[in-house]
C-alpha cells in the first residue's frame, strides 16, 4: 500500500508502522526537539517518547511508531520550518546559556517586556499545528467484568486463563494488535505461546480487546481503556470498565541512558531496534555499538549480527564519553577508545510500568536489588504480575550526567545540567523540580526520562533515590484524544408532547437547554421572522395567545416539613403561604448569588408544586435534596417534568377562552392573580396557576403529558373566534422585557444578588434562617457598584446582547437584552450600569452597529407599570 510523507509517495506493507515504513524509506529524522528544535530520530519505538510525533490527516502529535499504515494517508513533519532537515531555530541551541532552567520565570518579570515577547514566544512553542482533520467517529461503551487483565504478555495471558478457570468473566486489554508481549520482538527470550493464546481465544469467557491502551485505575476499580479502531467506521472507543479484581500485568519498558548527546539520530533503545528488527523486518544500521552489560547487550548484539550489523564494539555504559557527529550518530568515545559508527545501541534499565498500581491506591517503592521502583502497598483487589511486579533482569547501576547536552528529558530538552542548576536555586524536591524544570511533563509522561531525573536529583542532594520518591502518577496515562474523551456527536433532543403540533402550525425551532422550542411561527413562506414576531406580540397585547411552557421544569414536593425545606432554600417565605396561592421563588447561594427562580404554588397544607427555569431542574432538585440531608424532615421530592405538559393563555381575552373549557370559576374575586386551582380543562385534569410573565392576564396550565396536545388543539379550537395565535420564544422574550421580568442566566450572572437585579422584594431577612441570609444582610445594607436597570434607545438600531454601556467616554456596563418594542416604538433593553446611572432619565449611550447611540435610563417597566392589566 501507499501513503504521503510531505507530499511524497511512501510504500509500505500492511504490518507497517508508518515509523517503519520512513525508516524502511531512508527517513532517519523525524521529528525536531522542543526547545533547542535537535533533530531526532526512532528511540523506543513502543510510543512512549516524543521522537516519533508527527501529523497524520490533520491530527497532530500521533506517534508514528505505533500508528498503523492506512491506504492514501497524509503525513506531515511538524515543529521543524522549513524541513526536518533544516530547521532555522535549531540556532536557538547556540544561545542556550540566555535560556538556562527557568529563564522565562526570571525574564519576563515585567508586564511590558512580557507582551513584547508573547507573540513571539508562543509562535515557537507547543507542538504541532491542528489542520483540518478526516472525519472522525467516536464511541463511548459501558462493561462490567469479574477480572480484568491489562497486559497480553505471557504473564497476562497466564493470569487470564487461570481466571478463566475459576469461572471467571475476564477481559484481557492489550496495547499490541497481537498477542505476546516482548516474546513477539525478544526472540531470546522463547517464542509466544501460541497454545496458550489459542486456549485463550477459544475460551468463552474471555473477551480480548487489542489495541487498547488502560489509560486510568480509578476508585472502585474504574478503569478507562481507549481502543482503536475497534471497527471500520469508528476512530476509538472509550470504554468505562468496571471489575471485581483487576490484574496489573503491563510488562516493564526500557529507559535511555544518560551521556552527551544521547539524542542524537541514531541512538536507539535496544528494544526499539528489536521491535524494527523482528516485527517490520527493518534492519537500522550498518555499524554498531552496543552499550550494555550481559545479558541484555549480547542478545541484542546477536539479533543484530544475524541481521547482517557489523558490531564494532560492546562497551559498558560508564565508559561512555560521548556521542560523535553533528545532529546524527558518526561515533562514539568511550574512556577506552572511538569507534565510528551510524547506530548506537543502548541497553537501558527496565521500569516496571507499575503506574497503574499508583493510581489504584498503591505505593511505588525502591528496590536496590533489581534496581527500579518496584509496586507496594498494593489494594486488596489489584494484582500485579509478571515484570510490572519486578519478575525481571535486575538493573545494573546507570552513569549520570551533569553536561548540558546530556538530556534526561527528551520531551522539553531538560538537561543533566539544567536539573542541577534547579537543585542548587532551591528545587531539590522531585516534585517541585519537576515543576521547575518540567521534566516528566512532557509527551512521555516521564516513562523516558523519571528514573534519571530522580537519579540526577538524589546524587545531587546526597539522599538515597529511596528517600528522594518518585513522581505521582495520575490519568490519563498514556494521553487520550479529546475526541474520545467527548464521545459520539450525539446531540440530546427533547421534544415537548405539543412538538408535532408546533410543526403543523408552521413553528420555526430554536435550541434551548437541550429542548427544540418554537422560535416563531412562520405564516406564510415568505414572512420573515420580525414581520411574525410583532404579530405574535400583537395577539397576546390585543387578544389571546398560547405558548408552550412544558420546558419549565416541575418538583412536586410533598411531606409535612417540605415548607420548612423551601423557607431554608428559598429567599421568601413559603410557610406562610395559604393553600392554592402562588408565590414568585428566588433561590441563591451561601454567597447570596442568584441560582435559579420560578414559583412555588401550595396545593394543599403538605403538598406544593415548584416550577424552575428550564435549564436549572437537574441543579434545583440536586439542591433541594442535599439541604434535606441530615434533617431528618419529611420531605419528598419528585420531579415531574416529564409527567407533565405546560402552556400559557395570555392576553385580555383569555378568560373568555379557558371558560369555554372549564367549569372553574374564573372571575378575579374568585380566582385572583397569583392565585393557583385543580381543575379539569376539557375534560382533562389541569393545575392551573395566574400568573403572567408576559403582562396580561393568564393562566399557566399544567396538565399530564400525554393529554397536552389535546388541550393544546381544544384552546386553540376554543380561540378560533377570538383569533387566537399561538407565540414562540421570540415574542415571549420581547413581552417579558417590555415587563422588565428578569431572566436568570440571561440578565444575571454568577455574581449577581437580588438587590443588584431589583429582586430585593423576594428576599426576606426577617426569616430567621435560609441559605445567603448572612451575605444578602450584608449586600443590603451596602451599596452595590452596579444595577441593573432598564433603558429606552433613542434614534434607530437595536443593540446586540452584550453591548457596551458608556458614560463620559468610559465603560459603564453592558447590555444583557434588548428587543425593538411596538409599544414604545424603539429599541429596549436590559443593562447592568454603575449605581450612579441607576436613576430615572439617567443619559447613556449603547454601542450600536460599532457606533454609540444615546438611550434613556428607566426604573419602571415599559409596559403597563402599575401592573392592572395582570390583574384585570
Amino acid at each position: 500500500m501507499k501513503f504521503f510523507f510531505q507530499g511524497k509517495s511512501i510504500e509500505a506493507t500492511a504490518e507497517d508502522t508508518i515509523a517503519a515504513a520512513l525508516y524502511r524509506s531512508g527517513r532517519r529524522i523525524f521529528s525536531r526537539s522542543f526547545k533547542y528544535h535537535r533533530p531526532r530520530g526512532l528511540l523506543c519505538v513502543s510510543g512512549n517518547c516524543p521522537n516519533c510525533m508527527m501529523n497524520v490527516d490533520g491530527v497532530p502529535n500521533v506517534r508514528t511508531c505505533i500508528t498503523p499504515v492506512r491506504e492514501g494517508m497524509k503525513v506531515k513533519a511538524q515543529n521543524a520550518f522549513p524541513s526536518l532537515e533544516t530547521d532555522f531555530l535549531s540556532i536557538t541551541q547556540h544561545f542556550d546559556r540566555l535560556m538556562p532552567v527557568g529563564w522565562y520565570y526570571k525574564t519576563f518579570t515585567h508586564p511590558a517586556m512580557w507582551h513584547a515577547a508573547e507573540p513571539f514566544i508562543r509562535k515557537a512553542a507547543g507542538l504541532g499545528e491542528v489542520l483540518p482533520t478526516l472525519p472522525a467517529k467516536y464511541e463511548h461503551s459501558w462493561m462490567h467484568t469479574d477480572t480484568a487483565v491489562i497486559g497480553g504478555g505471557w504473564a497476562g495471558i497466564h493470569a487470564a486463563l487461570a481466571a478463566a478457570e475459576r469461572g471467571d468473566p475476564v477481559v484481557l486489554i492489550d496495547d499490541q494488535p497481537v498477542l505476546g508481549g516482548q516474546l513477539r520482538y525478544r526472540k531470546a527470550a522463547g517464542d509466544p505461546p501460541a497454545g496458550a493464546i489459542a486456549r485463550l481465544q477459544n475460551t468463552a469467557s474471555v473477551k480480548i480487546l487489542q489495541d487498547s491502551s488502560c489509560f486510568a485505575l480509578y476508585e472502585g476499580n474504574l478503569l478507562g481503556v481507549l481502543q482503536r479502531h475497534p471497527n471500520s467506521d469508528t476512530t476509538e472507543r472509550l470504554i468505562h470498565l468496571r471489575a471485581r479484581h483487576t490484574v496489573v500485568a503491563t510488562g516493564a519498558y526500557e529507559t535511555p541512558l544518560l551521556f552527551p548527546n544521547n539524542d542524537f539520530v541514531g541512538v536507539m533503545l535496544s528494544t526499539g531496534v528489536q521491535r524494527l528488527l523482528h516485527l517490520y523486518g527493518v534492519v537500522t544500521g550498518k555499524r554498531a555499538v552496543v552499550a550494555g552489560t550481559p545479558p541484555q547487550a549480547g542478545e541484542v548484539s546477536a539479533d543484530l549480527r544475524a541481521a547482517g550489523v557489523e558490531i564494532v564494539a560492546i562497551v559498558d555504559p560508564a565508559q561512555i564519553v560521548t556521542a560523535l557527529g553533528s545532529g546524527k550518530v558518526e561515533g562514539i568515545r568511550t574512556s577506552t577508545g572511538s569507534f565510528s559508527c551510524d547506530l548506537i545501541v543502548v541497553c537501558g534499565p527496565r521500569v516496571p510500568n507499575a503506574g497503574l498500581v499508583a493510581q489504584a491506591g498503591g505505593k511505588l517503592e525502591w528496590s536496590d536489588a533489581h534496581g527500579a521502583f518496584l509496586p507496594a502497598g498494593i489494594p486488596e483487589n489489584v494484582t500485579v504480575a509478571g515484570n510490572a511486579a519486578g519478575e525481571m533482569q535486575p538493573n545494573a547501576a546507570s552513569p549520570l550526567s551533569s553536561d548540558k547536552r546530556a538530556f534526561v528529558c527528551l520531551c522539553s530538552d531538560v538537561s543533566g545540567k539544567d536539573l542541577c542548576d534547579g537543585i542548587a536555586e532551591g528545587f531539590d524536591q522531585i516534585e517541585t523540580l519537576k515543576r521547575y524544570t518540567t521534566a516528566t511533563m512532557g509527551p512521555c509522561q516521564g516513562r523516558m526520562c523519571q528514573l534519571p531525573a530522580i537519579g540526577v536529583c538524589a546524587h545531587e542532594t546526597g539522599r538515597s533515590v529511596s528517600d528522594t520518591g518518585v513522581t505521582t502518577s495520575r490519568p490519563p496515562s498514556p494521553s487520550v484524544t479529546l475526541g474520545a474523551l467527548a464521545g459520539p456527536g450525539h446531540h440530546p433532543v427533547r421534544r415537548t408532547p405539543m412538538h408535532y403540533a408546533h410543526e403543523e402550525l408552521g413553528a420555526v425551532w430554536m435550541d434551548m437547554g437541550g429542548w427544540k422550542r418554537p422560535r416563531y411561527y412562520k405564516r406564510h413562506a415568505r414572512a420573515r421572522e420580525s414581520e411574525c414576531v410583532v404579530l405574535e406580540h400583537k395577539s397576546v397585547r390585543g387578544g389571546v395567545g398560547i405558548i408552550d411552557v412544558s420546558t419549565l421544569g416541575k418538583l412536586d414536593v410533598r411531606g409535612k416539613d417540605a415548607a420548612k425545606l423551601l423557607d431554608i432554600v428559598y429567599t421568601h417565605r413559603f410557610s406562610e403561604l395559604r393553600t392554592n396561592q402562588v408565590r414568585y421563588a428566588l433561590m441563591c447561594d451561601q454567597g447570596g448569588i442568584i441560582l435559579d427562580d420560578g414559583t412555588i404554588s401550595r396545593l394543599a397544607e403538605d403538598r406544593y408544586f415548584v416550577t424552575t427555569t428550564s435549564g436549572n431542574l437537574d441543579f434545583v432538585h440536586q439542591w433541594l435534596q442535599w439541604w434535606l440531608i441530615g434533617t431528618n424532615w419529611n420531605v419528598h421530592i419528585c420531579n415531574v417534568t416529564a409527567g407533565y405538559g405546560a402552556m400559557n393563555l395570555a392576553g385580555p381575552n383569555s378568560r373568555d377562552v379557558l371558560r369555554k373549557l372549564t367549569d372553574c370559576d374564573l372571575t378575579s374575586v374568585a380566582f385572583p392573580y397569583m392565585a393557583c386551582r385543580e381543575a379539569k380543562v376539557a375534560g382533562i385534569p389541569a393545575i392551573l396557576l395566574r400568573i403572567g410573565f408576559v403582562g396580561e392576564t393568564g393562566w399557566e396550565i399544567h396538565c399530564p403529558a400525554e393529554s397536552a396536545e389535546e388541550l393544546w388543539r381544544a384552546l386553540l379550537d376554543a380561540g378560533k373566534e377570538l383569533d387566537i395565535q399561538p407565540f414562540g420564544v421570540e415574542a415571549q422574550r420581547l413581552l417579558r422585557l417590555e415587563k422588565r421580568h428578569v431572566i436568570v442566566g440571561v440578565d444575571t450572572d454568577a455574581l449577581t444578588n437580588p438587590y443588584e437585579a431589583g429582586l430585593g422584594w423576594a428576599v426576606k431577612l426577617d426569616k430567621k434562617d435560609f441559605v445567603g441570609r448572612a451575605l444578602l444582610s450584608h449586600a443590603k445594607e451596602h451599596q452595590a457598584r452596579e444595577s441593573l436597570v432598564g433603558f429606552v434607545l433613542k434614534g434607530t438600531g437595536l443593540p446586540k446582547d452584550g453591548a457596551a454601556v458608556v458614560v463620559n467616554g468610559q465603560p459603564a456596563g453592558r447590555v444583557t437584552s434588548s428587543r425593538f418594542s411596538p409599544i414604545q416604538n424603539a429599541a429596549i433593553g436590559l443593562a447592568w450600569v454603575k449605581v450612579s446611572e441607576a436613576r430615572e432619565g439617567a443619559s447613556i449611550y449603547v454601542r450600536v452597529d460599532e457606533k454609540l447611540a444615546p438611550a434613556s435610563v428607566t426604573m419602571r417597566p415599559f409596559y403597563d407599570p402599575e401592573g392592572l392589566r395582570l390583574r384585570q
